[in-house]
């Protein structure tokens, strides 16, 4: 079972709940970095985990709310972004939710928890789920990336060219603006941070290139094995897709046909947003959640 041991964040933003250190496990063939709000005796526990080329902070406004209202709550570094190291064999869907189950065992959580995934870690979320069907009750997503979309294969084919060492870093940071529909007040900060992280690890660019050639099919095909509730929250302008709610009752549908032993399948659109409702409208998202996810576990 892998230690947690403790080190100063290299990221120029505040840590999620304060201080400058976080949390590492050393895994395979590197180290995931996590911040933890410690345990909780009354409340749920909380897994959150960013999009790609995103960092833990993404939930820097939704994360305290949550461990304000009793929960606990755990956001980590995907492998190869952040704090977590770039020194992974491989960046998959699966590579990515084996590094969850990992830092569930290093912290001997033994409750089933509350994945909350933005973008690509929906698919993430999915195979977490579906590979420890006993450590999940719910999973919450925002903006999330749960199959290949038909676009995929072409642009697939372009992301050798434009994520690498020379140039990934402002292709992605300009990227990476676009996808707000509001953006927060701190955006320019947070990104001048992506923009440092990538430029003192070109490494970076290069991870984000992997990730996004990682199929997400695999969890997709997972859909039948889900015995959890899922809150899928899209925001209504977010460009990465070209309907947005059309692909949530896309996804929604599938799941609800697919996923005959799956208590509560619940969507959530909030207006005006991108592809990250969870910090452009923190007060709509964290009502959807305690509304909808919170609930006892009906069985």
């Amino acid at each position: 079972m892998p230690g947690v041991s403790r080190k100063t964040s290299a990221i120029s933003l505040p840590a999620v709940f304060g201080g400058d250190q976080v949390s590492v496990i050393e895994f395979e063939e590197g180290t995931i970095a996590f911040e933890d709000s410690g345990k909780s005796t009354s409340g749920k526990t909380f897994y959150c985990l960013p999009g790609i080329g995103d960092f833990r902070h993404t939930f820097r406004f939704l994360a305290p709310r949550l461990a304000a209202s009793g929960h606990r709550v755990i956001c980590q570094d995907l492998r190869g972004v952040g704090d977590s190291s770039t020194t992974f064999k491989s960046f998959t869907i699966e590579d990515c939710a084996r590094d969850v189950a990992a830092v569930l065992d290093a912290l001997e959580i033994n409750t089933r928890i509350v994945l909350l995934g933005n973008s690509m870690s929906a698919a993430v979320s999915v195979s977490v789920a579906t590979n420890h069907p006993d450590r999940v009750e719910a999973i919450v997503t925002t903006g999330g990336f749960f199959r290949d979309l038909p676009s995929s294969p072409y642009f697939n084919l372009l992301t050798p060219i434009l994520f690498n060492g020379l140039w990934g870093q402002p292709v992605w940071v300009s990227f990476f603006r676009g996808l707000f529909g509001r953006p927060p007040a701190d955006l320019d900060a947070y990104c001048a941070a992506v923009k440092a992280k990538m430029n003192a690890d070109t490494k970076h660019s290069n991870v984000l290139g992997a990730m996004m050639r990682s199929s997400k099919n695999i969890s997709w095909a997972k859909i039948a094995d889900l015995k959890c509730r899922l809150l899928l929250i899209n925001g209504s302008k977010d460009p990465d897709f070209t309907d947005p709610v059309a692909e949530v009752e896309f996804v929604a549908g599938h799941m609800r046909t697919e996923s005959h032993n799956l208590a509560v399948v619940s969507t959530k659109i909030i207006e005006g947003a991108g592809h990250y409702p969870h910090n452009e409208a923190v007060d709509e998202t964290y009502a959807a959640i305690i509304e909808k996810a919170c609930l006892a576990n009906p069985g």
